[in-house]
């Protein structure tokens, strides 16, 4: 990927993934690569099942390889990536997708910017697991280490959080 960085902002629902995102990508002139899901889960009235993880992580990894491919930009900032997919799969139907698997060794990370749980609930109607953000942050953070990329987690709430995680990417890049 040469010196384009790709950072993924990543964890449980309801931790400010895709507002920080959008920080971020503006604060270094990024490229924005959203999250397939949300848009997926929208189009489909938040409904889906198995066969449909697979879909969106195509979704997803089409979209983060456009962006990294794309020239005009030497940052790329994704709205989660395919580890949550393999942790939705493992965590809702107990499976893993192979094909998930292998994608995920294809992506290029350079730094996972792990959101913690503590800015409170907001409900939506896309979000499910209100009562397990704990646990699913601890399977975010198991996941994030076993890829071997570099990471930090990102706490505090509003401008104080936008603000750790603009000073973690600053010193990154």
């Amino acid at each position: 990927m040469s010196n384009k960085k790709h950072i993924v902002v990543t964890g449980p629902e309801s931790t400010g993934k895709s507002t920080l995102s959008q920080i971020l990508a503006k604060e270094y002139n990024g490229l924005l690569v959203e999250e397939f899901a949300r848009k997926y889960l929208s189009e489909n009235s938040g409904q889906y099942k198995r066969s449909d993880l697979l879909k969106i992580a195509y979704g997803q990894f089409q979209s983060q390889l456009a962006a990294i491919n794309n020239q005009d930009f030497n940052v790329v900032i994704s709205d989660t990536c395919l580890l949550t997919i393999r942790i939705w799969d493992e965590w809702k139907y107990g499976l893993s997708e192979p094909f998930v698997e292998e994608w995920i060794g294809l992506q290029e990370v350079d730094l996972y910017l792990l959101c913690s749980p503590d800015l409170g609930w907001e409900s939506d109607d896309l979000r499910e697991s209100e009562n397990d953000l704990d646990e699913l942050f601890e399977i975010y953070l198991e996941n994030i280490i076993k890829t071997g990329s570099p990471y930090s987690i990102v706490e505090g709430v509003g401008q104080e959080r936008n603000q750790e995680a603009i000073n973690i990417v600053g010193a990154f890049l």
